[in-house]
């Protein structure tokens, strides 16, 4: 016998992998090395103290856990990635948001008043408060949005300081989550893997916990700018290699009873340094 040509298989980690939509509540943003060995629950000299920084900009990481109505035990994180930075795209056209977080493309504030004006006013944007929207800031209004199910149209939805967040500060946010999970709240994320052994969280899309997969944001995910992992139906489930199908098998539109969870049944993105054992 061959020992060094027989078919070996990597040690297992000992931790559940999930694929499809589940409910969390995020419960720290950007901890420091004290806080996150309390939320981990573990000595804070085996954490390494966290770096958010990166080349273009601040790293958030998003802990948390399963929503209390959901009986899966998990956490994890899932990172968006922010700056102080004007978002432009390829084209060289710049991203306008104003205070009620309605977004467009436009090469300037001239160009983008002309368009304003010939849509339907209930679809314009408030050209009194428009402003240049930075990296990352169109996705976190998305996930503050969808957590608190909130849906600015006569009141403002504006962060205290974009500067601090950008900075990778996260006190404001976590005040923001704390305050709705005091009221039940939370948010659905789509869990996938990524290189058959990782757990992966798709930040293309967040849906609010009493909420329902729409045909929307099937086209969010499934796109050609979508979620790369593997997700399976979107139906909740643990990952086993084993019994993966080839290929994701999400099908479009969704009947009105898919993807209502029943409070019985959530996870994460990959988790770096020296904690990722822990999960």
């Amino acid at each position: 016998m061959k020992f060094d040509d027989l078919e070996t298989r990597e040690p297992s980690s000992g931790k559940k992998l999930f694929t499809g939509f589940a409910p969390i509540q995020i419960v720290a943003v950007n901890p420091n090395t004290k806080a996150l060995a309390a939320l981990l629950g573990i000595d804070e000299d085996k954490v390494k103290e966290p770096n958010y920084e990166g080349d273009n900009g601040m790293r958030l990481d998003f802990w948390y856990v399963n929503h209390p109505d959901f009986k899966t035990d998990l956490r994890g994180k899932f990172s968006l990635w922010v700056n102080n930075d004007t978002r432009t795209s390829q084209a060289g056209k710049k991203q306008f948001i104003d205070n009620y977080t309605k977004t467009s493309w436009a090469e300037n504030l001239a160009a983008l008043s002309e368009v304003q004006a010939g849509l339907d006013p209930s679809r314009r944007m408030d050209l009194k408060s428009v402003r240049e929207a930075k990296g990352g800031e169109e996705t976190v209004y998305s996930l503050l949005k969808a957590y608190g199910n909130i849906s600015p149209k006569e009141k403002p939805f504006v962060l205290d300081s974009w500067n601090a967040i950008a900075k990778g500060k996260g006190n404001e946010l976590v005040d923001f989550f704390a305050h709705f999970n005091k009221a039940n709240m939370g948010v659905k994320v789509l869990l996938g893997i990524k290189d058959d052994k990782y757990q992966d969280v798709c930040t293309k899309v967040f849906v609010n916990v009493n909420s329902k997969i729409t045909d929307y944001v099937t086209k969010q995910v499934t796109g050609e700018y979508g979620f790369k992992s593997f997700y399976g139906t979107f139906d909740f489930k643990e990952f086993t290699e084993n019994a993966a199908p080839t290929a994701n098998e999400v099908e479009s539109p969704f009947s009105d009873s898919m993807m209502s969870w029943d409070k019985s049944d959530v996870s994460t993105a990959s988790i770096s340094d020296d904690v990722d054992s822990l999960f």
